[in-house]
């Protein structure tokens, strides 16, 4: 019995089959071409749409429609040969020329081949010199290769022609934004302690950031008053760019102040993984007059859309005296990074947290939570705002709270 029903389920999914090849043997090429428009535009649907448009194709070779949204299809479902070999017929046959150039520039320029976009950009202003789609993705070609200054001056030339074109205002602008070489920035935290020290501590910290070729590199000053002694700490970062997968950070501070360590120092590697994961491996060293720790740094992100969530741990070992610390973070990105809100959780004290690394014999349990918060409130201006508490133990079995409140100010251009 279960054999006969199974048979008959196949006959009725073989006549189905058949009663649907049929009924679109028999449609016209424009038929054929709305129907497959119709579609949703998922992988589970690139198969039948491209059926169809490749059906509309055997009735109408020269149906240019049908070419531009069947190389369409064949980009977004990966096949890129195909989509290439499409768009390129319909450029061959020199119809809808802004169309196709635009969309053989996506091929190009969505699988990061920018400067194979560049080339179909260009030839696709040749013959339609003011498209104003085309100028803006050749300025996105040129700010994918690092050409910020020649894109912008496209746009402005194209601008003082057509200053009427918002799109390409609008992307001038963004661009103009992106396009900062200089960041300076100005920060202030209050830190109150409720019952481990009499005095609150204040810290100020002035930091400039230049991007160079091999990667942003920063230099700080740092003063704090902290046990009612002041202190300044000068530091210098850099970031250098070793591929497109692999990123780096070095630093180095040095202070005579003994409410900073004498000499800080650490690197990291930075490594991106596919599905948007990245991982950090790196070490950290603090020298005090009395003391010395040494730190492994091991981290782990994902980007999931606009979010960002990180956990990274710093292990001991190089010193009797425990400062271990895991630190679980998750960013929200309104557009950019200057621009978000925040959240992390943790245990410890950051060896990264120069407010909070002082010279001490013991390090206790502490547990914290903070939040923090950007917003752009100018052009290239931007107000950063961070509150954090730590609960810890500064004492065999005592606690007590530890506030810090933290404003910076960044100025890019």
């Amino acid at each position: 019995m279960i054999r006969l029903i199974s048979f008959n389920f196949c006959l009725l999914l073989l006549f189905t089959s058949s009663i649907f090849a049929q009924d679109i043997s028999n449609l016209t090429a424009d038929e054929l071409y709305n129907k497959a428009r119709e579609l949703p535009k998922d992988k589970d649907s690139y198969p039948k749409t491209i059926k169809l448009l490749k059906l509309a194709l055997e009735k109408d070779q020269n149906y240019a429609d049908v070419r531009l949204l069947l190389g369409r299809v064949y980009t977004w479902n990966g096949d890129l040969d195909s989509a290439r070999l499409q768009l390129n017929q319909v450029i061959a046959r020199g119809k809808q020329i802004e169309e196709a150039y635009s969309a053989i520039f996506d091929v190009e320029f969505w699988n990061q081949n920018f400067g194979r976009a560049l080339d179909h950009a260009n030839q696709g202003l040749l013959y339609t010199p003011n498209s104003t789609e085309l100028f803006i993705k050749k300025a996105k070609a040129l700010s994918a290769l690092n050409q910020q200054r020649q894109a912008l001056a496209l746009l402005k030339n194209y601008l003082k022609d057509h200053p009427q074109q918002d799109s390409v205002k609008n992307y001038y602008d963004l661009l103009r934004k992106e396009y900062t070489t200089n960041i300076i920035s100005l920060g202030y935290e209050y830190v109150y302690f409720d019952k481990r020290f009499d005095d609150p501590w204040h810290y100020t910290t002035l930091d400039y950031t230049r991007k160079t070729s091999f990667g942003p590199v920063t230099g700080r000053l740092i003063y704090s008053n902290r046990f009612n002694k002041n202190g300044l700490q000068g530091e210098i970062d850099a970031y250098p760019i070793i591929s497109k997968k692999i990123n780096a950070y070095v630093g180095m501070a040095f202070s005579n102040a003994a409410i900073f360590p004498k000499f800080r120092t650490g690197a990291s590697l930075y490594y991106v993984f596919p599905k948007n994961f990245d991982a950090e491996t790196g070490f950290r060293y603090l020298n005090f007059d009395s003391l010395q720790v040494s730190l492994a740094v091991i981290g782990l992100g994902k980007y999931v859309k606009n979010w960002y969530f990180n956990l990274q741990s710093y292990i001991s070992i190089s010193t009797k005296i425990p400062a271990n610390a895991v630190i679980l973070s998750a960013r929200y990105y309104f557009f950019d990074r200057f621009n978000f809100a925040g959240v992390q959780i943790g245990t410890g004290i950051s060896p990264d947290d120069r407010v909070r690394n002082i010279n001490q014999a013991l390090n206790y349990k502490s547990y914290k939570l903070g939040l923090s918060y950007a917003r752009d409130i100018f052009t290239n201006t931007s107000l950063a705002a961070n509150a954090i508490w730590y609960y810890e133990e500064f004492a065999p079995n005592i606690w007590g709270n530890q506030i810090g409140i933290n404003v910076t100010l960044n100025k890019r251009f």
